[in-house]
Order: C-alpha cells, then sequence, then structure tokens
C-alpha cells in the first residue's frame, strides 16, 4: 500500500512538472516586462536612497563602515539594474533564447536577494532591524514567476547566507538570535507570496489558452464547412467583400467561378448519403489541391462550390477553369470498393464592384444555370461557351 502511495505521489508530480513546464515560455516572457518596470523603479529609488544616504546621515554620528558599505551596496545595485534596464528593453524589439531568459531571471533573482542581505548585514552598525531583507525577500516574492522547487531553494539558500552574514556586526546574542527568527518569517512571506502567484499566473495561463482554443473551435464552426473544413458561405462573403475593398484601393480585376458536381443526386441515391459525404470531402481536396495559392475556394451550399480568383482577369481565369474542369474529369473518386468519375459545371463572371455588391454571385449564378442548360460538363462565361 506504501509503495502505490508514493507511486501516485510521484505520478502526480510529474503531471505538475510536465504541466508547469507548458507554460515556462510564456512565464520567463512575462518575467522579462517585470524585470524590465522593476528595472526602471529600482533605478530611481536606488538613486534616492544613495542621495538621502550621503546627505541626510550625521558625519558624527554614522558609522563609516556602514555608510560606504550601504552606499556601494545600492550602487552595485543601480549599475546592474541599468544594466538589465538596456538587455530588457531590446528584448521587447527582438526576443530572446529560453536559455537567455533564464540567466537573466536568476541572476536578477540572486541580485536582489544578495542586496538585500548585504544591507541588512550592515544596518545592524546602526539598527537592529532588518527590513532591507524583507523587502528583498517581498520583491522576489512579488514581481518573479518562480515554480515552487525553485522558488523553495532560493529562499532556502538565502536563508543560509543571511542567517550566516548577519552575525558579522552583532554582538548581542538575542538580538542576533531575534533577527535569525525574524528572517525565518521574511522568507516565509516570500515563498508564500511567490507560490500563490505562480499558481495564479498558471491558472491564467491555462484558462487564456482554454479560451483561445474554444474561440477557435467556435470560429470554425462559424466560418467552416464541418464536412469539407473549406470555408462557409459567411465566411466567403467577408472574404469577397475583402477584395472588394481591395480591388477599389489596388484598381485589379477579379474573377469569380460558381459550380456545381453533375447529377449528384445519382451518388447519393446510389450509394447513400454516408458515401456522398465522403466524395465531397474528396472533391473539396481536389479543388484544395489545385488551386493557385492565391485563390480561395468554399462550399457554397449542397453540391456547390464557389472560388474567388483575386486579380485575374476574365480571360485567365476562364483557361484555369477550363484546365480545372479537365482535371476532374480525369479524377476518379472512391465510393466504398469502386472508383467513380465526376464532372462540373462551372458559371463564370468578372467581380463587378457597384451597387449590387451583396449580390456578387448572381452572374456567376446565371452562367452556371446556362451551363446546366446547355448539357452540363462546361463552362459558361457570359456568351463564352467550352
Amino acid at each position: 500500500m506504501v509503495i502505490n502511495y508514493m507511486k501516485n505521489i510521484g505520478r502526480r508530480a510529474k503531471g505538475l512538472y510536465t504541466a508547469y513546464n507548458s507554460v515556462i515560455e510564456e512565464v520567463l516572457v512575462q518575467n522579462m516586462h517585470r524585470i524590465y518596470y522593476l528595472s526602471i523603479i529600482a533605478v530611481i529609488m536606488r538613486l534616492i536612497d544613495i542621495l538621502l544616504i550621503k546627505f541626510g546621515s550625521s558625519a558624527n554620528e554614522s558609522p563609516e563602515t556602514w555608510e560606504t558599505g550601504v552606499v556601494l551596496s545600492h550602487l552595485i545595485l543601480l549599475g546592474f539594474m541599468l544594466v538589465m534596464f538596456m538587455i530588457t528593453a531590446g528584448s521587447r524589439r527582438k526576443p530572446m533564447t529560453k536559455i537567455t531568459m533564464y540567466i537573466l531571471l536568476y541572476i536578477s533573482v540572486a541580485a536582489i536577494m544578495m542586496t538585500g542581505i548585504v544591507i541588512t548585514v550592515f544596518d545592524q552598525l546602526i539598527t537592529s532591524n532588518i527590513t532591507p531583507f524583507i523587502l528583498s525577500c517581498v520583491v522576489v516574492g512579488i514581481v518573479f514567476l518562480i515554480r515552487l522547487a525553485i522558488s523553495v531553494l532560493i529562499f532556502l539558500f538565502s536563508y543560509l547566507a543571511y542567517y550566516t552574514l548577519i552575525g558579522i556586526y552583532i554582538n548581542d546574542a538575542d538580538i542576533l538570535l531575534s533577527n535569525r527568527v525574524n528572517g525565518i518569517t521574511a522568507v516565509a512571506l516570500g515563498l508564500f507570496t511567490s507560490l500563490i502567484l505562480w499558481h495564479y499566473n498558471y491558472i491564467n495561463i491555462v484558462q487564456k489558452r482554454r479560451i483561445e482554443k474554444q474561440n477557435l473551435q467556435l470560429e470554425q464552426l462559424a466560418y467552416y464547412d464541418s464536412l469539407t473544413d473549406l470555408p462557409n458561405r459567411r465566411m466567403f462573403d467577408k472574404l469577397v467583400e475583402h477584395e472588394f475593398s481591395m480591388m477599389r484601393k489596388e484598381g485589379y480585376e477579379s474573377v469569380l467561378v460558381l459550380m456545381d458536381i453533375d447529377d449528384f443526386k445519382t451518388v447519393n441515391d446510389t450509394y447513400g448519403h454516408l458515401a456522398g459525404d465522403d466524395v465531397l470531402r474528396q472533391f473539396a481536396k481536389l479543388l484544395r489541391e489545385n488551386l493557385r495559392e492565391t485563390d480561395i475556394v468554399a462550399r457554397f451550399g449542397g453540391e456547390e462550390f464557389i472560388i474567388l480568383m483575386p486579380s485575374t482577369n476574365i480571360e485567365e481565369g476562364y483557361v484555369f477553369t477550363v484546365n480545372l474542369r479537365k482535371r476532374i474529369m480525369e479524377a476518379e473518386f472512391a465510393v466504398e470498393s469502386k472508383e467513380i468519375k465526376l464532372t462540373s459545371s462551372f458559371g463564370m463572371c468578372k467581380l463587378t464592384k457597384g451597387k449590387n455588391e451583396k449580390h456578387y454571385f448572381c452572374s456567376a449564378d446565371k452562367a452556371l444555370y446556362r451551363a446546366k442548360q446547355m448539357g452540363k460538363n462546361r463552362v459558361v462565361v457570359c456568351d463564352k461557351v467550352e
């Protein structure tokens, strides 16, 4: 039982590690943004602190060691934060590698914790409080997003350094004990804050991803045909609207092709609607594979498909559509254990700007109707027949 329990704990820990690892890149980017803003604030505060110490302390009462040590600590941190500001400012234009972000993160954490410890040690020359160490623990806990295991190690080693160094200038054993005990509270506060913020941000990232995935699914349902994965009529309407805008701006011509699979009802009646659906999927794939990169094909309804050919004149569109009709005639479509042949009829028109933009497909629809009347399996463009 104990072995099984330990295995369950191991599996959960592994699952948690994998889950946390899945968001690490986004967290690292957030940390770089936080370091950027922290460095701005830290530079200003360090300058204020240095000026206050230099001009606000009493030369007769303040130990020279304290003033020198504290000012030097602030200057080192000031220089470090200036460097961090320049690096992270540059990263806002050019993304960093994952390793670089890791290095900057942990160097920043170490610099802040060690500065807090060193200043606290020098402060013992004039006071028994440990405010700088408490502030460094809180800043690291609040600002940086660090996984629990690493956060524990950071605060543990920080406390060990603090525990060892705090006694350098303290002669009173009771004060030393008090400061060491209070240091535990500071570390616990920083660790608790770090844990809460990490977990909150992890949940936030996971929920954001879930929402984005749901939005993509909703968009897929709203704008794409579920059977063929082609854009549906609603999506195609938006694409045509955008094409009208581009045509007015650039002054080029575009072509619209409305097509219909000839006698498709026979396929459904002979093989069933499930087989018919499979044929439609194969037909949609054939269209995607034979169109140009700039062309857009959508399922217009039933066995009808519509093609938008941007920046194409009617002659170019006609030649291309005739070739597409031939490819469809040559193709074989699998139905159960058989191969069947299909033909299609095409109606073509120029995409015309003007009052009837909302009825952009009407001319192509009329041309398609004529193609059907004339015996199917042909391309009709106004009065031109193939």
